[in-house]
């Protein structure tokens, strides 16, 4: 079971922090606190624990491939991994803490694993504008051939211009969907068939020649006739956004990945919001390994049900519906505040679940402010004889 340490000093706004990463890692906290940053940094170094155990494998035997090395080497490329100036992540840190011997056999496990898979934020634009924006590249590509341009520089500066590497990675992963496609079903295929029947209300179909996305509700047309196809740009928010995790799920995903979410909650509603909780309970159970950044109390309040329950005999899980594919266990979750650039673990208890105090105290405030307009406006109607 994955278990790692982390620790991020002067990372944009963060100053000073440390987490735990376990199968499902929760970061919470306002916004512009460093989430996503920290999110992006980690995605970083899991991709390049691959990279640097082949490395290892046919270096010398002289030469030193240990954990300073590597982490002096996932800080000194957090620059180009956000498409920022060197000057600008000068003094960031982002350092993996743990024995030697522990990272020795966590290179010789990445060796064999798939590259981390992060899903941005801006997810809901690119899956309507990725082919535009390869299009786009290939156009600048054939400028390039026909004039004096260097292309090494081309390829450094424009096709990845304006994008953080994960963005970027993410960009070409739905340039190849069409190629992506099992011809029969992999290993979560009935995860994704629920994701479109309980969260999306229809079937997601990506054409194999032509790479484009349609939609076909369950739903039936006002009239009763089924509901023809229709393409992704045509479609809700939702189930735009949940186009790129169905993908995943359908053709690429497997036990021991991991998958990373910026905002799983992206445009949806909240009873959809507990749905998606309880769906990546499912896989952490199933043993995909979740990372995400919320700044959802719905989800938080479904992961703390899942987290009680586990302390129950099985009669409140069939009272509230739940499976016990679904319910997990305090050492299975790590979770923490980004704010006041710092990172503040959460405590987590089977009893009470994640103790996550950043939205209580807004709750608390939402509800004080609106029972203190309703009252004060109710007596000063009974003042004035309104009725």
């Amino acid at each position: 079971m994955i278990n790692l340490n982390f620790t991020v000093t002067n990372l944009g706004v963060v100053r000073t922090g440390e987490f735990n990463q376990k199968p499902l890692t929760i970061f919470c906290g306002p916004n512009n606190s460093g989430k996503t940053w920290v999110m992006y940094s980690l995605y970083h170094c899991h991709k390049k624990l691959k990279a640097f155990a082949k490395k290892r494998k046919s270096a010398e035997k002289s030469e030193q491939w240990g954990l300073q090395k590597f982490n002096n080497g996932i800080s000194e490329m957090l620059g180009d991994l956000f498409n920022a100036r060197d000057d600008l992540l000068h003094d960031a840190k982002f350092y993996l803490q743990m024995e030697p011997e522990q990272f020795g056999k966590l290179l010789d496990d990445a060796e064999s694993m798939n590259d981390p898979f992060l899903m941005p934020a801006e997810r809901n634009g690119l899956h309507l504008f990725y082919r535009e924006l390869s299009s786009r590249r290939t156009a600048l590509l054939h400028h390039a051939s026909k004039e004096n341009i260097n292309l090494n520089e081309l390829l450094r500066d424009v096709i990845r211009s304006r994008y953080a590497i994960p963005i970027a990675d993410y960009i070409d992963w739905l340039n190849q969907l069409s190629d992506m496609q099992r011809s029969a079903a992999g290993y979560f295929h009935e995860t994704a068939k629920e994701l479109q029947r309980k969260l999306a209300g229809g079937a997601y179909s990506v054409d194999k020649s032509s790479g484009n996305i349609a939609f076909k509700p369950y739903q039936k047309r006002r009239d009763g006739v089924p509901t023809d196809s229709m393409g992704l740009h045509m479609t809700s928010s939702t189930v735009k956004s949940l186009f790129g995790l169905w993908f995943y799920l359908e053709n690429r995903a497997k036990p021991g990945d991991l998958l990373m979410i910026d905002e799983p909650e992206l445009n949806i509603h909240p009873q959809n919001q507990r749905a998606i909780a309880r769906v990546l309970a499912k896989l952490v159970n199933a043993g995909i390994h979740i990372v995400i950044s919320t700044h959802s109390d719905y989800m938080v309040r479904e992961f703390n049900s899942l987290l009680m329950l586990s302390q129950d005999s099985g009669e409140l899980r069939e009272k509230h519906s739940y499976s016990e594919e679904e319910i997990l266990t305090a050492d299975q979750v790590s979770a923490c505040l980004f704010d006041e650039q710092t990172i503040t673990p959460f405590e987590i208890t089977s009893e009470d679940g994640i103790y996550a105090t950043t939205f209580d105290e807004v709750i608390k405030d939402l509800n004080e402010v609106n029972d203190d307009i309703y009252y004060s406006l109710q007596e000063k109607h009974l003042e004035s004889g309104d009725d």
